[in-house]
C-alpha cells in the first residue's frame, strides 16, 4: 500500500520532515478537512522501523481518521488486501483501538493512546513505549491542565523523540490566548494555513449559506402595531402596502421542513444545531418530528 498525498500536503510533509531533522519539533496548523492526519499516516508509512506514539483527544477521532484513510486507499485502488480481517491488526497499538479499522503495513509501528489514557499511565507503562516519533493530534488540547501533565511527562521521559503536531488552531482562545505552537514546539511551525486560504486555493469547498425567515409572527405583529400607531394617514397607507407585500412574500416562503428537504441531501450526514440555551434546545427537539417526519429525504 502506498499513501499518495495531495500536492499541498506533500509540500507540507517535506517541510515538516526537514524541520523535524533540524529541530526535533514541527507543528502543522491547517483547517479541518485539509488532510492533516494523512501527513501523520505518511510518516508512519515512511518510517516502518520507527516506533510512533500517536496521541489524540479521543478514540473516535483516531478511528474516523483511519476509516478515512481506508476509504481513500480503496477509492484509489491502492489498498493491499486484508482490511476486513480483525486478527493481528495494529499489533502494537493500544487496546483502545480494537474496534477500529487497521492496516498492518502502515499502523503496526503505531502505539495509540488518548490524552486521558496517557495522563493515567504509570512511569512503568510509559517506559514501555520507547517512541522515536510522537504525534500530537489536536495539539492545542495539550494545554489542558491534566492532559498537559501527561504529555509533558512523556516528552520529559523521551527528550530525543521527534514531535509532530497537528491542529486546526494553535491558539487556546478561552485560556488567555495561549499559543501552543510556542509552548510545545518552540515556534517551529512547518506550515500554517487559514480557512480562507484553503477555500481560495480550492482545497476546501466554500460554504453554502441558506437564509430563510421561518419564525416571523412576532415580528409581523410588531410592524402591524407600528403602522396602526402612525399619526400620518399617508404613512399608515404606505405601511399597509408594505405589510401586505410582506405577508404575501411570507406566504410563498418555504417552511422549515421543505428547506431541510431541499438542502440536507445526505440522510446519514452529520449536522450541528446551535441553540440559545437548554430550554431552547428542548423546544427544538420537540419540533424535530414536525420538521423531519414528513418524508424529508424522499
Amino acid at each position: 500500500m502506498k499513501i499518495e498525498l495531495f500536492e499541498h500536503n506533500q509540500t507540507v510533509y517535506q517541510a515538516a520532515l526537514d524541520m523535524l531533522k533540524t529541530t526535533g519539533k514541527a507543528a502543522i496548523v491547517h483547517p479541518t478537512g485539509t488532510g492533516k492526519s494523512f501527513i501523520g499516516f505518511k510518516l508512519c508509512e515512511d518510517y516502518p522501523d520507527q516506533t510512533i506514539c500517536w496521541l489524540s483527544p479521543s478514540e473516535y477521532i483516531f478511528r474516523t481518521q483511519v476509516e478515512n484513510l481506508a476509504a481513500s486507499l480503496e477509492k484509489n485502488g491502492t489498498l493491499s488486501g486484508d482490511t476486513g480481517r480483525n486478527e493481528n491488526r495494529n499489533a502494537r497499538m493500544s487496546a483502545e483501538t480494537n474496534s477500529g479499522n487497521g492496516f498492518k503495513d502502515v499502523l503496526e509501528n503505531v502505539r495509540f493512546y488518548t490524552y486521558a489514557k496517557l495522563m493515567s499511565m504509570s512511569e512503568t507503562e510509559l517506559g514501555k513505549i520507547h517512541p522515536d516519533y510522537i504525534i500530537l493530534d489536536e495539539f492545542h488540547r495539550c494545554g489542558a491542565a491534566m492532559w498537559g501533565q501527561g504529555v509533558q511527562k512523556l516528552l520529559s521521559m523521551y527528550p530525543k523523540a521527534r514531535v509532530l503536531g497537528l491542529s486546526a488552531t494553535a491558539i487556546r482562545y478561552l485560556d488567555n490566548q495561549r499559543d501552543m505552537s510556542d509552548e510545545l514546539f518552540d515556534g517551529n511551525v512547518a506550515s500554517e494555513m487559514t480557512l480562507g486560504e484553503a477555500i481560495v486555493r480550492g482545497i476546501l469547498s466554500p460554504p453554502k449559506y441558506v437564509l430563510s425567515v421561518f419564525s416571523y409572527q412576532k415580528d409581523l405583529a410588531k410592524y402591524e402595531r407600528r403602522v396602526r400607531m402612525a399619526k400620518s394617514r399617508v404613512i399608515r397607507d404606505e405601511g399597509e402596502k408594505q405589510l401586505e407585500a410582506l405577508r404575501h412574500a411570507l406566504e410563498q416562503a418555504d417552511g422549515l421542513d421543505e428547506i431541510f428537504r431541499k438542502h440536507m441531501k445526505n440522510r446519514s450526514g452529520k449536522y450541528i444545531v446551535f441553540c440559545a440555551n437548554y430550554e431552547h434546545m428542548t423546544e427544538m427537539i420537540g419540533k424535530a418530528p414536525e420538521w423531519f417526519g414528513k418524508g424529508l429525504f424522499r
